[in-house]
This record gives structure tokens, sequence and C-alpha cells, in this order.
């Protein structure tokens, strides 16, 4: 990860936009970040986390609002850090949430937070990455190699963060480690272990569960308890015994009680012949004995039936009078209803028709009883339906003039309404004939406008290219110059590394030399002549030094400077190239810049626009003045015609409005009184009806009337011959049909009965019967009912036995299977709870007593104390040194996570807490600790290489020698080429430290000033 520049906008303490160019302060690979308490030298490192993981470290992420207090309310927070992960260069701006006034209103609402990444591609061109929170989370994490958590231990070392885990219990320790160290996998195999295990203990009750339910219901159907101990592996064993016993058992008691069903059934069988022989006899005693009573009851009930005789008699001579009497009865009823529709249609005959002489008008209601029918005029009724006929084809006649002058009336107001569209036209024609020339002349004046504009379209499109040409040449000026820059860099370093190949050879070279005496000497062998003196005796050969070089060192370092000479001339190479490409770019760019030219285009395209905007609408008008001159002719061809069209509608109106006239006074004179002619005929019509119904309903009145006589004196006849004295005791004698027909039943039924009874009396059975003695008919019912019973428990009995026999053979086989599940699942928990105690760290066959992801901690733990004790005895000249703490170390509970940790004090011999330390010797352990957990994090992350690394707050507390460690350690870790930032406000790192951040702060914000001076 490079750094190259942070902007902020309204970010902490910045109301304004501050930019951070990370090129120029890390030239030197350390430098300095300081400034007054709070003025915001935290902030910048806080910006750098915000822009790559939208939060900020530590604490300060729980503050409500990163938006700078000091900044106006409508001016949002941003971020955007420039910067290369692995080989790609991101610009990547954050917004983070934040409040802001309302555009329109008061108030204020909430803007959410929002990201966008572009890629700068090597061809100096921008690629649009992502503007989704998840996915640039996602590229960032894969980019880096390190989630926020690991970013902010490894890279930005907080304040007193590393302080912190130095001194935390093993339990906090732990906690921090798990964020750093991808042991998921591992925790992964913890809960999967758990949850086997799990899941074959529930196997494993599922199928005790399982043999429990089979023994219980095979208990339960041979009456016995359960065994005890069903849990224990020994008493599931004996079960298959136990359940066999049973079984036998059961089968025993079937056999003994088929044999007793066989001998009660024979019992039964006797018993039951004579208690049916029994019951037979004392049946038909009891059926003799009722018969004769019977007998008895209906001799005194014979006066009855001769009186049920009388009626029917007499009601059957009534039934043949019934007829004669129902009509005249019948007839009555008509004729009265005949007459009072009469009456009905009577009174409402018109005024002017009367049917009744010496009346003007109908009588009341109660006057029509004493009115006969022989008494009405039946003619006045046929003149009042001629005279009514005769009125209603004249007004039928009529009907044609009515609605020959309706067609009429419709067609003056069409012509009417012909006229005043007519009116309506000639007006609005008028109006476009006063108005169109003055339109035309003011298109034709618009139009020569545009004409004189669109004329300097060519001059104007000659301009543009010019301006476009110098545009993209000013553009490539400026490109060039950024990758000279580059390039130049490049060079510098190219140059840098040459040089270091260089010496690093010459080096080599000159430590080979000076060991030659012991390289030759190394080529010695007892017995052979020395190549220098000639010697077969070698008494003392040359030794080699601690840093001796072989011909092979020297060849590496002579290949390397050779390597770096090609980079350098490359490079070279390069900056010449882009040097003769900016000349050229430069001479046809002139003394523009690129603002000046972009201005200078922007103006020569508008005026083509406005040229070309011209001419388009030079023609459009044309068009308008071709359109105006066809309108003004076709006015003047429509105000003719309007004129011709208004003089024939007037004459048309005249003639409509006499032949009307006309028409009307000829319908008046029919029509009468009535309002219309279809109302006339109406009324007319009904009147005919009225007229018509009463003349039928005078004629049915009559022929009812003759009707009744003849019936009266038919009668009359028929009565005369029967013995009834008059109508009414023939009426009081007769009977309806039902109450006949129960009659005569109530005769049949009688003599049926009597004659059946007569011969059931006669029955030789029953005669031998009577003279049988009574049986005992309850002995030898209680007799056999008491074998039934007997046979009933027994078959009972034996269907029990079978029914246990039977559902034993059915579980017996099925609670051997249970059996035979459970043992392989047992089997197989056993191993399962055992791996599971053993990754859980409650195994008793684990030292450690620890859980698989708390080992796999401590072995990292034991790593990050290695690498830091390399540091420590660097800048504490060896006397201190960390020790990684267990249980097992100490012989005392360091926590079941074994990730203890003490200080050795090599002057004193002793382990101490690292709570015992000093301030200072704090700092230096715990910053030797940080870059030590720092170099194991990245090398967990795949060798992930990151070249920065800030380290904020903490010196205050060093002295001088102290602190000359500390900038030698941090010197070696810029050797190793990454950068190093320091946080703070000691005066002695800003004499120190050539390259640094001034962090200013005002009484309106902080701000931000890039120094840098030569040391002395």
């Amino acid at each position: 990860m490079r750094l190259h520049r942070l902007t902020m906008t309204a970010f902490g303490p910045f109301p304004q936009t501050v930019s951070v160019d990370f090129e120029a302060l890390t030239a030197d690979g350390l430098f300095l970040i300081h400034g007054d308490t709070g003025a915001g030298k935290t902030t910048i490192l806080d910006g750098i986390c915000f822009a790559l993981y939208g939060t900020v470290p530590g604490s300060r992420d729980d503050a409500k609002s990163l938006h700078s207090h000091h900044a106006s309310p409508g001016r949002g927070p941003s971020v955007e850090l420039d910067v290369t992960l692995t080989n790609r260069r991101l610009l990547i701006t954050r917004t983070p949430e934040w409040t802001r006034p309302r555009k329109r209103g008061t108030g204020t609402t909430r803007e959410g937070a929002h990201v966008e990444i572009i890629e700068q591609l090597p061809d100096q061109t921008q690629s649009f990455v992502t503007r989704d929170h998840r996915e640039a989370a996602d590229l960032i994490t894969a980019e880096i190699g390190l989630d926020v958590h690991q970013f902010c231990q490894v890279v930005l070392l907080p304040q007193g963060g590393f302080a912190r885990f130095l001194q935390a219990s093993p339990d906090d320790r732990q906690g921090l480690l798990r964020h750093l160290f991808d042991i998921d996998i591992f925790t992964r195999a913890e809960r999967w272990l758990a949850d086997h295990r799990t899941q074959l203990g529930q196997q494993e009750r599922a199928a005790l569960g399982a043999i429990r339910d089979l023994t219980q219901r095979f208990a339960e159907v041979v009456k016995v308890e359960v065994p005890a101990d069903l849990d224990k592996p020994d008493a599931l064993v004996e079960l298959e015994v136990w359940a066999a016993l049973h079984r036998d058992r059961v089968g025993g008691l079937v056999e003994a009680l088929t044999h007793s069903i066989a001998v009660g059934a024979a019992e039964e069988q006797r018993l039951d012949q004579a208690r049916q022989a029994a019951a037979t006899l004392a049946a038909q005693q009891h059926e003799y004995r009722a018969a004769v009573q019977q007998r008895d009851e209906l001799t005194m009930r014979k006066p009855e039936r001769e009186q049920w005789k009388r009626q029917v008699d007499l009601a059957r001579a009534a039934a043949g009078l019934k007829p004669y009497l129902d009509q005249v009865d019948r007839r009555q009823d008509q004729l009265d209803r005949l007459r009072r529709k009469a009456f009905e249609h009577l009174e409402s005959l018109p005024a002017d028709v009367t049917v009744l002489p010496g009346h003007t008008s109908s009588p009341g209601p109660d006057c029509w009883d004493a009115v006969d029918v022989a008494h009405l005029d039946l003619d006045a009724l046929t003149r009042a339906e001629q005279t009514r006929t005769a009125q209603l084809h004249a007004a039928e006649g009529a009907i044609d003039s009515e609605a020959r002058r309706t067609k009429l009336l419709r067609q003056q107001t069409t012509v009417s309404k012909k006229l005043e569209d007519l009116a309506s036209r000639s007006e609005k024609v008028n109006a476009l004939l006063a108005e169109l020339p003055t339109q035309h002349a003011a298109v034709a004046a618009r139009q020569e406008q545009a004409l004189a504009v669109a004329a300097g379209q060519a001059a104007a499109e000659l301009l543009l290219a010019e301006a476009q040409k110098q545009t993209k040449a000013c553009k490539r000026r400026d490109d060039l110059a950024g990758q000279l820059t580059t390039a130049q860099e490049e060079r510098r370093a190219a140059i840098d590394r040459h040089q270091a190949a260089e010496a690093r050879h010459l080096d080599v070279r000159q430590r080979r030399l000076a060991g030659m005496a012991a390289e030759l000497a190394g080529e010695l062998r007892p017995g052979q002549p020395c190549g220098v003196c000639g010697s077969p005796e070698h008494p003392d050969p040359a030794g080699a030094a601690a840093d001796a070089v072989s011909a092979a060192d020297e060849e590496l370092a002579e290949a390397e400077a050779g390597e770096r000479l090609n980079e350098r001339r490359s490079a070279e190479i390069t900056v010449e190239r882009i040097n003769a490409q900016l000349k050229e770019v430069t001479e046809a760019a002139g003394d523009l810049t690129t603002a000046q030219a972009t201005s200078k285009a922007t103006e020569a395209r508008k005026s083509v626009r406005a040229a070309t905007e011209a001419a388009k609408l030079a023609k459009e008008l044309g068009a308008q003045l071709e359109t105006l001159d066809v309108l003004l002719a076709d006015q003047h061809r429509e105000a003719a015609e309007i004129g011709r069209d208004e003089a024939a509608a007037t004459t048309q109106q005249a003639a409509l409005t006499e032949q009307i006239t006309e028409l009307t006074e000829t319908i008046d004179a029919i029509r009468g009184e009535d309002k219309s002619l279809r109302l006339r005929m109406t009324r007319l019509d009904r009147e005919l009806a009225e007229i018509k119904a009463a003349a039928s309903s005078l004629g049915e009145w009559r022929q009812a009337a003759k009707e009744l006589s003849e019936a009266h004196r038919e009668a009359h006849h028929h009565l005369h011959l029967s013995e009834f004295p008059d109508a009414v005791a023939a009426r009081r004698a007769a009977l309806a049909n039902p109450e006949l027909i129960e009659l005569q039943e109530r005769i049949d039924a009688f003599d049926s009965e009597y004659n059946k009874i007569a011969g059931r009396m006669q029955d030789p059975t029953l005669l031998a019967a009577a003279h049988e003695p009574p049986p005992d008919v309850d002995g030898s019912e209680q007799a056999y009912q008491t074998a039934r019973q007997r046979a009933t428990e027994l078959h009972a009995q034996h269907g029990l036995a079978v029914r246990q026999h039977d559902r034993l053979k059915q579980l017996g086989p099925d609670l051997v299977n249970a059996l035979a599940q459970w043992k392989p699942i047992r089997a197989e928990y056993e191993i399962g709870n055992r791996l599971a105690q053993l990754v859980e760290g409650k195994s008793t066959d684990s030292n450690t007593r620890m859980t698989l992801s708390t080992y796999v901690l401590t072995h990292r733990f034991r790593h990050v104390v290695m690498a830091a004790n390399t540091r420590l005895g660097q800048v504490t000249y060896n006397r201190y040194l960390l020790r990684h703490v267990t249980e097992s170390d100490t012989g005392r509970r360091a926590g079941r996570n074994g990730l203890g940790l003490s200080v050795i004090d090599a002057w004193t011999g002793q382990e101490r807490r690292p709570a015992t330390l000093s301030g200072g010797e704090t700092f230096l352990v715990s910053l030797c600790l940080a870059l030590g957990l720092s170099d194991v994090v990245l090398a967990e992350a795949g060798g992930t290489q990151l070249g920065s690394l800030f380290v904020d707050e903490g010196f205050g507390s060093l002295d001088q020698e102290a602190l000359d460690q500390v900038l030698d350690a941090l010197d070696a870790l810029r050797s190793g080429g990454r950068t190093v930032g320091l946080v703070s406000h000691v005066a002695e790192l800003r004499r120190r430290i050539p390259s640094r951040l001034h962090v200013r702060k005002t009484a309106t914000g902080s701000s931000v000033l890039v120094e840098a001076q030569v040391l002395d």
C-alpha cells in the first residue's frame, strides 16, 4: 500500500478543504505529524482509515457525526484518498452520514453516507469501479489483505492501544487476537464437533426412547412392571430374554382357554333349546287367553256398529242430491260476481254516457243492488261507442300532419343554427384577414436577421477546429508534465538503487580480497602442495573471518549491480523520450494554459452553435412565410363562400315558417280541448275500451240470471223425490268423502277383527296349549343366561390372550431391531463425545485444557512474542525480553487461554509483570510488541506488503537514549522499504525529522502545512 494524497473537507476539526501530499512527506521514508494537543493530528489517520473502510478507529467511531463543527451547516463532509493498493491506483471518495439544512423550508434532514472508487489506469485514463458500500468493503479488504481491525492494529498503531495490549489480561488479549488472526476454520471445527456430538446424542436418545417405548408397550400387554435401569447397556442386553419368557407364558394360556371354550359351547346349546320350548308354550297359552278377552269386548260394541251403518246410508242418499244443490250455490255466486263486475264498469263510464233511464248520473254503490239488468239502456252504450269511433278516426288522420309539422320545425331549427354558424365563421375570417398581413411582416423581419447570423458559420467552424487542436495539445502537455515528474522520480530512485548496488558490490569485493588468504587456505589438502608457496605442509592456515564472503556472493552482488544499471539506463531513456514529446506539444500549444485553451474552444463552440441554430431558424421562418401566404388566400375564398350560404339559408327559413303556420291551424281544429292529438287519441281509446267492457259485463250479467233460475227449478224437482223434507235436512245429512270413508273403514275393521278372533280361538295348537300346565320360563332363562355368560367370559379371556400373544410376536422382533440399531449409535457417540471434549479443552487426554481455537491463538501469540523480542533486544540493549507464559510454565493458573505475558529483566534476572514497567519502558516494550504483532499479522495475511506505518504518540515518555534507540528501530523499518509516520508533539522529534506535517489549530478550525528542512 502506497499513499499519494489525502484530501478532507469539513471533516473533524478541519472546516475547509485540506490536502496532505504524502509523496512529498514520504521521500525520506520517515516523517512527523506534529501540532498542539487537540489540533487534529490523529484525525489525519482517521481520514485514511475512513477513506479505506468507512469507519474510524477505536471509540471515535461512536461519535454521532464526523461533520466538522467549525464548518458551515450546509457544507458536507468528505474524504478523498489517492492510494496504490498492490498494482492498482485508486481514487476513493467517501462522505459520512451528516445532517444538513433542508433546501426548502426550515429544519434539517439526514444525508446518507456515500462512497465512490475510481481506478486510475496506466494510460492516464480513469475507470469507474463502484459506488456500492459492500462492494467497496470487499474490494479494499481483498486488495490490502486486512480487515479494519487488523489494519488499525498493523498500520495505525493507535494512542495507547499497544500499551493496553501489553498490560491486558489474557482474556482481553484473546479477544483482540481473535479480531486479528483468522481462526474461523478452527472455531467452525469446534462448532461442528459440538453439533455432531449433539446430533449423535439426539440419535442415541431417540434410539433409547424407541427401546423404552417398545419395552413399556410390551409390559403393558403382559401387565408386568418395566425392568429398571434401562439406560445401562447390561440391562438392555437382558431385555431379549425377558421378552421371550413372557411371550411363552401367554402362548400356554391361549391353548388352555381354547379347550374350555369348546366344553362351554355344548352346554350353552342344550340349555338354549330348553329355554326356547318353555317360551313357546307360555306364548301360546297367553295368546288363547287374549283372544277370549277380545271376543267378549267386541260383542259389547255391536250397537255402536249399527249406528255407524245408519249414518253411512243417510250420507249416501244426501250425496245423490248434492250436485243439484251445489249447482244452485255456484250459479248464485257467479251471478253476484258478474253483477259487481258490471257495476264497476258502469261507474267508470264517461259522464255523458247514461245507461239507467231517469238518472243523469250513476247511482251510489248501495243503489245498484236494487237495479235489475232488464231496467238498463244498452243502446246508450252503442251510441257512445259509435261517436267516439268517428272522433278517433279524425284524430288519426291529423297525426300525419303533426308529424310533417314536427319535421318542418326541425328543418327550421337546423337552418337557424346554420345561420348562426355562418355568422361566427364570418367574424373569425374577417379577424384573420386583418391579422395575417401583420404576422407576415414580423416573420419576414426575423428571417432576415437569422440569415445575417448564419452567414458567419463557416468562419466559426474554422476557429473551433483550431481551438480544439490547441486544447488537446495543452492537455497532452499537462499529462506529459505529470509523466515527466514521475519518470524523474523513478530515475532518481533507479540512480539511488544503482549506486547502492555498486557500493554493495565494491564492499563484497573488498571483503573477499581481505579474506582471500582464508579462501586459499580452505582449498589446502593434507600432503598436497600449496598453490602459493608450494609446500606440502600447512602448519598455520589462515582462518575465515565472521563476515567472509565467497566468489558466489561476489558474483551475485555484481549481477545485482548490473541489473540496477539497466534499470537506471531505462529510466533515463524514459525521461529523454518524455522531454522530446513535451517539447513538441509545447510548441503546438503555444503560451496558452489548459484553462485558456478550453475557454477559447468553448467560445468558438458557442459561435458555431449560434450560427447553426440561426440557419435552422431561417429555414423554419421561410416555411412559416409560405404557410401564411396560403392561409391568407384560403381566408379570402372562405369569405365569399360564407356570403353565398347566408343568402340561401335566409330564403329557406321564410318558406318553412309559412308551411308550419298552415299545419298548426288545421291540427288545433281537430285537437279540440285536448292538449295534443296523441292525448286526444289516448283518451278516446280509453273511453271506447270502458264502453265495450261495460256492454260485455251487462251481457254476462243477464246470462247468469237465466242460468240461476234454471238451477233452482232442477234442485226442487230432485228434492221432492228424496226422503229429505227440505234442502237443509239434506245438507245436514251429507258427509264429506273422507268422513264417509272413515265410517266405512270403522265398520269393516270391526267386522274383520271379530271374524279373525273367532277363527284364532278354533286353532288346534292354541286349544292344545290351553290344556297344558304353565311352564317355568324364568328358571330355564336363568340357567341359559348363566351358561351364556360363562361362555362369553371364556371367549373374552381367549380373545385377550390371543391379542396379547399376537402383539408380543410383533413387539419382540421390533425390540430386537431397536437394540441392534442402538449399539452402533452408542459406539459412534462415545467417539464423537471424546473428540468434542478434546477441542473444547475438557478432555482428560488434553494437557493444555485449551479449546482448539485458543491453542491456535496461543501458537500465533508465541510467534508475536518472538518477533517482538527481535526488536526489543535492539532497543533495550538486550536488557528486556518478553516471555509467553502458560499455566504449565508457572505452575499456577495463567488462564485457560494460555495467553499470559511477562517481562524478563536481564539486569536482575527476574521476571516482571508488564504493569511494573515505567512509562518509558512500557512504551518501548509495547511498541516492539505492536511491531511484532504487525509482522505476524502481515505474514498471516499472505505476506501482504504494506508500504506505510503510523505510530501515534508515546514518545514524550522517552529519555534521549531511549528515543535514539526507538528511532534506530524505526529506521530499520524504513530501510526495509516501509514508510514510517510518527504522530507526536515532542519538540526533539521536530528537530531530528526533516519531513513534517504541521497541524495548526485556531478558534475557527484547524489547517495543515507541509514543512521540510535540511538537518545540520
